[in-house]
């Protein structure tokens, strides 16, 4: 999945998905959702890799190939050195599941679970 190559284009892909995603979910989840992703596309910009990593991991998930604890401990990883991509991802997910960031050298990110908290991930803040 490649980056969308300017705001302009970024523009018209959000207002498109928004009139089609609109007509099935309610108009403020497609929008927190448009949103979301917008963030990912900018906290991951300098890592195309990490962006596309993020998404098929996703696509991994809905076509399930792979169960919801596993996409979120890779997402953990992934996104541990851009703690806002994680506080917002909980906006997402179901009920009991979240991710818990704190702010400092080290950065410290856990994910909860229904079944415990996984062992934190600590990491250098630097991107």
């Amino acid at each position: 999945m490649a980056l969308p190559t300017s705001d302009n284009n970024w523009e018209y892909v959000r207002a498109s998905a928004a009139a089609a995603l609109s007509e099935v979910y309610p108009r403020k989840r497609v929008e927190k959702a448009l949103d979301f992703v917008q963030l990912v596309r900018r906290q991951l910009a300098g890592r195309p890799a990490a962006y596309d990593h993020f998404f098929k991991a996703l696509k991994l998930y809905e076509e399930g190939r792979v169960e919801l604890v596993d996409v979120l401990l890779q997402l953990m990883i992934l996104c541990a050195s851009t703690p806002k991509l994680l506080q917002e991802l909980n906006y997402f997910l179901p009920q009991g599941y979240s991710y818990q960031t704190s702010f400092g050298m080290p950065q410290n990110v856990e994910l909860i679970t229904p079944m415990g908290t996984v062992p934190h991930t600590s990491v250098a803040t630097a991107q």
